[in-house]
């Protein structure tokens, strides 16, 4: 027992992997030492429109974090499996970890120290008419199938133009970790936790939940907050769409028909909201 009250008192718990902005510099000591010249060769305008832009995505963290903790007390009352069950509680403490890359990447632009996001309200969707086992799978389909599927899609693609390093790196560490979220969603509709009666009434809320969710990039034709910055891993709205249309088409459609989901409902609003990138691809 004389031990605990020194336990209890440390200030952090010892991390054991390397600080994520390792990847851009191995040999820096601290993230303040970090010199990205990608960055640095940026104007003072420049710079704090990304600062504004990574803070902005420090507080969207954030929100995920908490939406996963919603989730997890849904799955853990009404049912799913193990794994699904440990990536949505590691999920919580990830999205947490990005709110704090976001924040040091917007302190690296601004040249001074990060600051952390206020709070923001948890709003979990209602998804009405639906309540237990089927507003939970709704609830995975949204957070995991939907959301955490195509910002793989999206953050691989800014990834790839990227010439920062520091971006590079910020962009890859959160890479890895929605992979493993997206995860969640597709083992969760595989699991039998999905009854059959389940799976024949999911169609027409695949349909509702994609338009609703992928409406603000299909509808509107402004640009996107710092797509001008290519170099800087933000991605114009014409080339998410193409990454998000691509997305749909080659995971998330034959995700779904493997887990005895009928995608006809969504695959023909797909072609619709996605003409040009139809056209496109043929």
């Amino acid at each position: 027992m004389r031990r605990l009250g020194p336990l209890l008192l440390k200030k952090k718990r010892t991390v054991k992997s390397a600080p994520w902005w390792k990847r851009a510099a191995p040999e820096a000591r601290s993230f303040e030492d970090v010199v990205d010249p990608v960055i640095e060769a940026a104007s003072a305008e420049d710079r704090a429109r990304l600062a504004a832009i990574w803070e902005k995505r420090a507080g969207l963290e954030l929100h995920v974090a908490s939406g996963f903790s919603s989730l997890l007390v849904e799955l853990l009352e009404h049912g799913s499996t193990q794994m699904v069950y440990e990536i949505c509680s590691q999920a919580v403490r990830d999205e947490v970890h990005h709110a704090q890359i976001s924040a040091e990447m917007a302190a690296k632009y601004r040249g001074d120290a990060p600051q952390w996001p206020e709070p923001s309200v948890n709003h979990v969707p209602t998804f009405s008419p639906t309540k237990g086992a089927m507003h939970a799978t709704l609830f995975v389909i949204a957070k995991c199938c939907i959301n955490e599927t195509v910002a793989c899609g999206v953050l691989e693609a800014a990834r790839a133009q990227a010439k920062s390093p520091l971006a590079k790196a910020a962009l890859s560490t959160i890479l890895s970790d929605e992979v493993e979220h997206a995860r969640a969603g597709w083992a969760h509709l595989a699991s039998a936790w999905v009854t059959p009666d389940m799976r024949r009434e999911l169609p027409p809320w695949l349909h509702r939940l994609h338009s609703v969710k992928l409406r603000e990039l299909v509808e509107e034709d402004g640009p996107l907050p710092g797509e001008n910055y290519a170099i800087h891993g933000m991605l114009s709205r014409r080339k998410s769409r193409e990454v998000v249309y691509a997305t749909l088409v080659d995971v998330m459609f034959p995700g779904y028909r493997r887990a005895g989901i009928d995608t006809t409902l969504t695959e023909e609003w797909a072609r619709g909201a996605f003409a040009q990138e139809l056209a496109a691809a043929v």
